[in-house]
């Protein structure tokens, strides 16, 4: 299984990387024993151990490596997406590899990533979170970044979704076995009505998939003290708690053929919570009545009330 993966261009570490001469340096963390196959359709790759290097030379844009560990009758792969930039940002640090300027997150562990100003996301100890490939500082993404995503890499947009998108959390989590937990410190409380839904960059958006209580909400200031956990998307809850299997259909790595994810030690994932989009049907009336052909019949009191008073004083005033 491949753990994780350590990357370096120069002082710089990070998977943000400038289009240069400077070569660059992967170093992929493995189970002992593994042999190593790496290939690129972006870059020239030298290397067959856990070190592979390559010149960025490549177009700007999101680049890929894929990496394929084997070991007797096992293998396992997985793709390494790194982004190439003309240039980092001022004073730019990421010595935990995790996409965030190590500036912005003082006091975070492996195990923690910036969702916002002082939110964060939490996985399991000795697991590792990064930032989502679309992301850019936080873990809290927006529809423009999506947007930018696919434009900057020829994508076709399928951002839109059929539901109102609400707060977007996009992240990794690697080097864990078979089923992984995040508690999400939410930036806006759940909403009534809501529901989780999941993004692909293959398929789009869709519904989370629910199962044996993998989505968790509680309200709490800090997600992490004893107050009691319920089952499904409570309205109000400031804390949100996913449990994702590797490979299954919440997972959106790979090229998501059969619809779930690869098996490969690695959870991707990319969640809104949303809620149904407001109906239009009355909204582009200009006023006046509209007639219900289904609605039941009915008397109206008041009225057969008035009709009589009017038959009543018409009848007085022909005397």
């Amino acid at each position: 299984m491949i753990r994780r993966f350590t990357i370096s261009q120069g002082v710089n570490q990070g998977r943000l990387i400038i289009k240069t001469d400077t070569s660059v340096t992967v170093y992929a963390e493995a189970s002992g024993g593994s042999s190593y196959t790496w290939s690129s359709s972006d870059f020239s790759v030298i290397g067959s151990g856990a070190f592979v290097t390559f010149i960025p030379n490549a177009d700007v844009g999101t680049r890929t490596i894929k990496l394929k560990v084997t070991i007797g009758d096992y293998s396992s792969e997985r793709v390494l997406k790194l982004k190439l930039v003309e240039s980092h940002p001022t004073d730019w640090k990421d010595k935990n590899n995790n996409g965030i300027n190590d500036s912005k997150e003082i006091g975070h562990h492996n195990n923690e990533l910036l969702v916002g100003e002082n939110k964060k996301i939490t996985s399991p100890i000795n697991t590792r979170l990064l930032l989502g490939i679309m992301s850019e500082d936080t873990a809290h993404l927006t529809l423009a970044q999506m947007k930018k995503y696919r434009t900057d890499n020829n994508l076709s947009d399928n951002t839109e979704d059929t539901l109102t998108t609400g707060d977007i959390y996009d992240y990794v989590v690697e080097n864990f076995s078979a089923t992984t937990q995040v508690i999400i410190e939410l930036t806006s409380p759940i909403p009534a009505n809501a529901i989780l839904r999941k993004y692909s960059p293959a398929t789009g958006w869709a519904n989370f998939v629910i199962n044996d209580n993998n989505i968790q909400s509680k309200t709490s200031n800090t997600c992490t003290d004893d107050t009691h956990w319920q089952t499904g998307l409570t309205t109000g809850a400031t804390c949100l708690k996913l449990t994702i299997k590797d490979g299954s259909e919440n997972d959106t790595d790979g090229d998501q053929n059969n619809g779930k994810g690869q098996v490969n030690g690695v959870v991707e994932s990319t969640i809104s919570i949303a809620i149904p989009a407001a109906s239009n049907n009355n909204n582009n009336s200009g006023g006046g009545c509209v007639y219900n052909p289904n609605a039941p019949a009915r008397f109206d009191m008041g009225f057969i009330l008035l009709m009589t008073l009017s038959a009543y004083y018409l009848i007085r005033r022909r005397r």
